[in-house]
């Protein structure tokens, strides 16, 4: 018989493959218990995980269906920034920084949902267009939720690159907020070091888990730009 686990893996492949579209009202409850060969109760647990998730909206006498913004949080919260710069007419460069494993900070724990001193990922890049400082960015990753990734995994993609070709992303939170430069990242951009800059911080999910959480810092001049 069928596992909650189950249930929830296999309603997000619908998900993924676009058989429930985002906005679509899905199967019932019972109507799932009954293609799936399990309890409704089975169903049931699935079904709330995904709407903790954010994947899902249930509404009383309504029903379930997928989240209207699960695609656009999806793309808004990891975007490639190779993307971007070449979107520009721009030449793209990344350059690895470094590649540590080391104990979380208590934002990044939270992120993650971690303790303090569990052991994480730490990645830190660059980013130029055109030869011209584009962005500077920190991700934290865990291990635990990932297949094993190198520094030589990263020498030459970001992480976000490799995560996107590794892991089945589900969906993203993101804030964006004015931050300080500091340090390498305040050289990079060739500014001095305090000076607020747009800063992007990315939470990125695999199912129910956080997977990575990255904070991006652009320079002053920096325009974001969405679509629906």
């Amino acid at each position: 018989m069928n596992t909650w686990q189950s249930v929830r893996a296999d309603v997000l492949e619908r998900i993924r493959s676009r058989e429930w579209p985002p906005g679509e009202l899905i199967p019932t409850e019972q109507e799932l218990a009954a293609t799936l060969g399990c309890a409704r109760a089975t169903v049931n647990r699935a079904l709330r995980e995904l709407a903790d998730s954010g994947i899902l909206e249930r509404r009383r006498k309504v029903g379930t269906r997928v989240a209207a913004t699960v695609a656009r949080r999806t793309v808004l919260d990891m975007p490639a920034i190779r993307t971007e710069i070449e979107n520009m007419g721009a030449a793209y460069s990344y350059e690895l920084a470094r590649f540590t494993t080391r104990h979380p900070t208590p934002f990044a724990a939270r992120a993650l949902q971690v303790p303090l001193s569990q052991e994480l990922l730490l990645i830190h890049a660059k980013y130029t267009a055109d030869g011209q400082p584009h962005c500077c960015e920190a991700v934290w990753l865990n291990p635990d939720l990932l297949p094993p990734l190198t520094r030589e995994d990263v020498e030459q993609q970001s992480a976000h690159e490799w995560l996107t070709s590794h892991v089945a992303l589900t969906h993203g939170r993101f804030s964006i907020l004015a931050a300080a430069a500091k340090g390498d990242c305040a050289f990079h951009l060739n500014i001095p070091e305090g000076t607020a800059v747009l800063t992007i911080e990315r939470t990125n999910w695999a199912d129910t888990h956080p997977v990575s959480f990255a904070r991006q810092f652009y320079p002053p001049q920096h325009r974001l730009v969405s679509e629906d």
